[in-house]
């Protein structure tokens, strides 16, 4: 099996993995791995225990690891690249796809309920969660039970979200301020925006023109990075992400 575990970039990777022998008859897997933000993706926080997670429920079921996709977008969002490789791999494959907690699959229960069924109706074999053991989500018990569930955690998600405005809304009426109310923060805040903003002026040389030409937002970074353009916070390395704040700084239409 293949060891060594690329930085996670942009906004996904993913990774074959070389099937041990005797792995045709064996359930293969295709691991699931998502982080919310790219400092997350790029420091590798949380992915290391989700390969951990994911490795030993292979373990316990005898299932082999044939391929792994990792997604730098929110739980929320539907549109996520990598999830659609890693469910046609699986597809293609017969295989389950493995992902180490409910929440990583997505925060929100309709979405979960309809990967299900695209799974049953596609040819995967389902769903197979690390936090989860008892709940078999390759059969029609277990997508039942992984429906109730992925319902439960969205009342919960959604709960606390109404305490914390509640709370916030009853600290506000007794003069309590958050954040950017407070004069300090505010004044920083727009430092920030400010320095930004002068630093994404000092690109426009380099990426209007490409912008114009329709190069790629990898493309661009790859430039910046060739003629050693230090990024906002003094680092070397551009990342598709930071160019895309950028051209949004600077107004700049990509064709």
């Amino acid at each position: 099996m293949t060891t060594a575990n690329p930085p996670v970039t942009g906004k996904g990777t993913q990774r074959s993995v070389t099937p041990s022998e005797g792995s045709g008859r064996s359930l293969q897997l295709v691991a699931y791995y998502r982080v919310s933000t790219d400092r997350q993706g790029r420091s590798g926080l949380g992915l290391d225990a989700q390969r951990q997670k994911i490795h030993q429920l292979a373990a316990e079921r005898g299932a082999v690891l044939v391929a792994e996709f990792t997604e730098v977008e929110s739980g929320r969002k539907a549109d996520r690249p990598q999830l659609a490789l890693a469910l046609a791999e699986a597809r293609k494959l017969k295989a389950a796809v493995a992902v180490a907690k409910l929440d990583r699959l997505a925060r929100d229960a309709e979405l979960v309920l309809r990967l299900s069924r695209e799974a049953e109706a596609n040819g995967l074999r389902g769903f197979l969660f690390a936090d989860l053991p008892d709940v078999d989500a390759t059969t029609s018990a277990g997508r039942l039970i992984l429906a109730v569930m992925a319902s439960v955690a969205e009342f919960e998600a959604r709960r606390i979200s109404e305490r914390t405005k509640e709370a916030m809304a009853q600290a506000a009426g007794r003069g309590v301020q958050f954040g950017a109310h407070r004069p300090q923060v505010a004044a920083a805040n727009h430092a920030r925006r400010e320095q930004a903003s002068t630093a994404a002026e000092r690109l426009r040389g380099i990426l209007a023109p490409m912008a114009q030409a329709g190069a790629s937002l990898r493309a661009m970074a790859a430039a910046l990075n060739a003629a050693g353009v230090a990024t906002a916070s003094g680092g070397t390395s551009w990342s598709p992400v930071q160019v895309s704040r950028a051209i949004k700084r600077l107004e700049l239409t990509q064709r």
